[in-house]
């Protein structure tokens, strides 16, 4: 005698279907943290790379860098929420630094125990600053120095013969 089980399908879905959605959703909001993320790295080496590339006075600098940073970031986040810039410079160095708050879409908490419904994303960027034409001496002084010890041993391997 065969026995029919009538909703047994459906009894198993609704259990498994919170548990799929609830996957779905947490792969969703790590894309959107690591955009996020992808985003403001690379506008924190974007504003440093800017700030690099000034060789006015330091204030200057700093007000370019910020001004930079502000406008990379300008409508390209999606959940990140009170973004600060902080920007550093030190002799030829210039570092951006970003701090924000991931707020999760919707305001959903994902673990109601830990009692936080936002995370904290950093991102930093950091450039050095140079002379280009200095710069370009000693690389090529280097370049030279590296052919002149190439020269040197095809001759000595050539008076060994």
């Amino acid at each position: 005698m065969k026995k029919e089980y009538k909703g047994s399908l459906t009894i198993e879905a609704s259990l498994l279907f919170p548990l799929i959605m609830m996957v779905i959703v947490i792969c969703i909001y790590a894309m959107f943290f690591l955009h996020d993320r992808t985003v403001l790295d690379e506008s924190a080496y974007e504003a440093a790379l800017r700030g690099c590339e000034i060789t006015s006075e330091h204030g200057d600098v700093m007000s370019k860098v910020r001004a930079t940073s502000e406008e990379t970031l300008e409508g390209r986040l999606l959940s990140t929420k009170n973004v600060k810039t902080d920007v550093e410079i030190t002799g030829h160095d210039i570092k951006v630094k970003y701090t924000g708050e991931f707020v999760v879409p919707g305001g959903v908490n994902l673990v109601p125990e830990a009692g936080f419904k936002e995370l904290e994303i950093r991102a930093e960027g950091h450039c050095s600053r140079r002379e280009p034409v200095s710069y370009v001496k000693e690389f090529r002084t280097v370049i030279n120095a590296a052919e002149d010890l190439g020269k040197r041993s095809d001759r000595r391997q050539g008076d060994g013969n």
